[in-house]
């Protein structure tokens, strides 16, 4: 008997093995692969078998399957994304044998104390609309001023679904968001849901895929890469801010997770929910053509009133070499008089995102994707956001010696700088992801 296994590498096609064990399409395997033994996946024998070579046999069986339905996203997933389906398989179980030989067993999950939260009339409303259509494909839109209580509606509608033996993926799309919502999880559910991202140990991944694959695991919380695990028994997806660009992965295996994630929903025949403030362009669309059901919440949770805003046209007060207005300082010291904390956001890491010759008007680029360089004072380089690319700032001039940069634009950490020289007396940090990383902490930017 012959069978075809796919492998976990780059490769777009599977190799045809003998075997006198009795395996099925998604069993998982080990083979000889070369001078060394490798585990792949029985995969559909769609393709062509070689002629006039002798075959190997599979050594033995993993104990381990995907279903059908995976085998058929995979497939599609590597089709529509133009990826090798080796590597899509990889996202699925793993590059390495020791990711398989999995020895720990998920412990129960810790219990905690149950906090009792009760939905008003809108939110029963919508928890009645998203539970219309259950046990078959579905894209429902969840809109709702932030607020005002999405969460607890989909937490509501997942309760029911696990009570009936059935799994729950809900995706976020950054890895810093799922400690805080690890917390508000367990004051509703009354355990601790499991996680995963890219940034968890190899041993708590062998961990959770395992529970995954066997249905233990019955909510799972994860980044973009959860998208592909195993699940047993898979009942809903949940995308969270599905607005968000996060969930686009542009290195490595190029996708949309939120969009891949619509389509394994449809492979599996469940409900996807989108949950959204303001909802992304294309889902727009999709509702206003009828393809997405759509249901929304006006009102913040217990009438919380919305913080108030106010606009400073820093066009009017120009302030030389600061960014920060006189209005917002007095601001700020006004809370800062009363005990208070201050955050000063900005969506831009580094110092400066543009650098011009002054004398030649050289801009400092991207050789590979043309795009600026951002100026970051912590390593003194020049960093494309895009592609990781670094360059030192000094560069010849056409006119004169070397070019004089003049930087344009604030980033983090010339916010940091400008708010140190106001308020010199109080403890500043910035939490950035370039200061996160304890190798490259400095103590004058860092106070903690």
């Amino acid at each position: 008997m012959k069978a075809q296994v796919l492998l976990p590498k780059v490769f777009n096609f599977p190799f045809t093995y003998n075997s006198k064990l009795k395996t099925s399409i998604g069993d998982l395997v080990e083979i000889p692969f070369g001078s060394k033994r490798a585990i792949g996946v029985v995969w559909k024998n769609n393709y062509q078998e070689p002629k006039n070579i002798k075959l190997k046999e599979i050594s033995r069986k993993i104990g381990y399957s995907i279903d059908a339905k995976l085998v058929d996203f995979i497939e599609w997933f590597s089709s529509y994304n133009m990826v090798p389906i080796g590597l899509v398989l990889k996202m699925v179980i793993g590059g390495d044998d020791k990711f398989l030989k999995i020895k720990d067993n998920l412990k129960s999950p810790k219990k905690t104390k149950i906090k009792k939260f009760r939905l008003n009339g809108e939110q029963l409303e919508a928890l009645k609309f998203l539970e219309k259509i259950n046990n078959k494909f579905d894209i429902t839109v969840l809109q709702g001023t932030t607020g005002s209580g999405k969460t607890l509606v989909y937490f509501e509608r997942i309760k029911k679904i696990i009570q009936n033996g059935n799994q729950a993926l809900i995706l976020l799309p950054e890895i810093f968001l799922t400690n805080e919502f690890k917390s508000r999880f367990e004051e509703f559910f009354g355990f601790e849901p499991a996680i995963w991202h890219s940034k968890i140990t190899p041993k708590h991944k062998r961990i959770i895929w395992k529970g995954v694959v066997n249905n233990k695991v019955k909510v799972l919380i994860g980044a973009r890469s959860a998208l592909l695990l195993p699940f047993k028994k898979l009942g809903i997806i949940i995308v969270d801010e599905e607005h968000d660009t996060s969930y686009k992965q542009d290195e490595g295996v190029i996708y949309n997770a939120r969009d891949m994630a619509i389509s394994r929903a449809n492979f599996e025949k469940i409900p996807i929910n989108l949950i959204t403030s303001v909802p992304s362009v294309e889902t727009y669309n999709n509702i206003c053509k009828k393809k997405y059901r759509h249901t929304q919440l006006f009102n913040r949770y217990e009438q919380y009133p919305l913080p108030n805003t106010k606009i400073i046209n820093l066009n009017l007060n120009k302030i030389k070499n600061r960014h920060i207005s006189n209005e917002t300082v007095n601001l700020v010291k006004t809370y800062l008089n009363k005990g208070d904390q201050v955050l000063f956001f900005i969506n831009r890491r580094g110092f400066a995102p543009y650098l011009i010759c002054k004398k030649c008007g050289y801009k400092l680029i991207c050789s590979n994707c043309t795009m600026y360089l951002t100026f970051h004072k912590i390593k003194n380089k020049a960093i494309c956001h895009h592609c990781s690319f670094e360059k030192d700032i000094k560069n010849k001039c056409t006119l004169d010696k070397s070019c004089e940069f003049i930087m344009y634009g604030p980033g983090v950490e010339k916010i940091f700088d400008e708010v140190k020289k106001i308020f010199p007396d109080k403890r500043i940090s910035i939490f950035s992801s370039d200061y996160l990383k304890k190798k490259i902490r400095q103590k004058n930017y860092l106070k903690i």
